[in-house]
């Protein structure tokens, strides 16, 4: 097995311990970690959606208090040390290389790019996924070296709070995608359910106010997230489409591997979106009877997860990109 099979299995068995968790009851949603953000390294890079629903996991299970990670070699840069008995997490990557139509020969991508255009009609780019080892901040005694690092990192990810509109939670962004801001339009009226049309390309939600159902406070203030959670579960499907993030013949029938592996894209980058914004999403009640189905094609096919993670990074930064165009706008 090699380093980045073992990397999958290891992403593997912490989403089948995820599920395993969601089908039991005793986690309620799918990241749960104190700190809200993106996970990035020590300069401030954040990492691809692929790394970051698992490295949030790790933080999570270990009850790390920053989502920041970085290399053995990178804490060395900075003058400190990994402590001692700490184990390493795999953070996945794509690279590309090059193959010959005729020899079956691989070159590396900067070996393709010195080829001329002639030359290069010989070759197929193929992409390669790889692996490296990274610790977070927590593992290290960077805190006590480098103080001032940690103070600005932790300034990054200092909690949002939330406006509240009668109580329930508001989030302006997520608005303004609602009332225009999107690529398709998002009709809200009162009902029961939500949806994606591919047939009319739009969504439709519930009123925002039938997420109250009353309660306690902290109820009520969660309603609000739920809704804005279904809206980004349903922004999630409508990206499928070819000019967007084109995730051909997911569109099947309720029940089918494709619809269920469609509904896992949208569950996880709801997620993640709405992790980076400050709150954190429960599964759909709809996708409950997918979870032993999930742990199943997982299980046997470990490579099946790292294509949904492909997606929904795709999707979560078309999502992002959104955002920031109403954010500036």
């Amino acid at each position: 097995m090699t380093k980045t099979d073992r990397a999958v299995a290891r992403f593997c068995e912490m989403m089948i311990e995820t599920i395993n968790g969601l089908e039991q009851g005793w986690r309620k949603t799918w990241l749960t970690s104190v700190a809200n953000g993106r996970p990035m390294n020590a300069s401030g890079r954040e990492y691809n959606r692929m790394n970051e629903f698992f490295l949030e996991l790790v933080c999570c299970t270990k009850g790390y208090k920053l989502p920041v990670f970085l290399t053995f070699n990178q804490c060395r840069a900075l003058g400190a040390n990994v402590t001692k008995g700490e184990k390493s997490f795999p953070v996945l990557f794509w690279s590309l290389y090059a193959k010959n139509k005729t020899t079956g020969k691989n070159i590396t991508i900067q070996e393709y790019d010195k080829l001329s255009k002639a030359e290069q009609k010989n070759w197929n780019t193929l992409p390669s996924l790889k692996t490296y080892d990274v610790f977070n901040v927590a593992q290290t005694n960077i805190a006590e070296v480098k103080p001032e690092l940690i103070a600005k990192l932790q300034a990054k990810f200092t909690t949002p709070v939330g406006k509240t509109t009668d109580g329930m939670y508001t989030n302006d962004q997520l608005d303004a995608l609602i009332d225009g801001g999107w690529v398709c339009p998002i009709r809200c009226k009162k009902q029961d359910s939500a949806f994606y049309s591919p047939a009319t390309d739009s969504i439709t939600l519930p009123l925002k106010e039938q997420f109250n159902l009353g309660g306690t406070a902290e109820d009520i203030y969660r309603g609000g997230e739920e809704f804005y959670a279904t809206a980004l579960h349903e922004m999630t499907h409508s990206t499928m489409k070819a000019d967007r993030c084109n995730r051909a013949d997911n569109s099947k029938k309720f029940g089918d591997k494709a619809y269920g592996r469609e509904e896992l894209v949208a569950e996880l980058t709801a997620a993640m979106c709405g992790h980076e914004l400050g709150f954190n999403t429960a599964v759909e009640k709809n996708n409950a009877a997918y979870l032993s189905s999930w742990l199943k094609v997982i299980k046997q096919e470990p490579n099946f997860l790292v294509s949904v993670l492909a997606d929904v990074n795709k999707a979560a930064k078309f999502i992002d990109d959104a955002m920031a165009k109403v954010k500036t706008a």
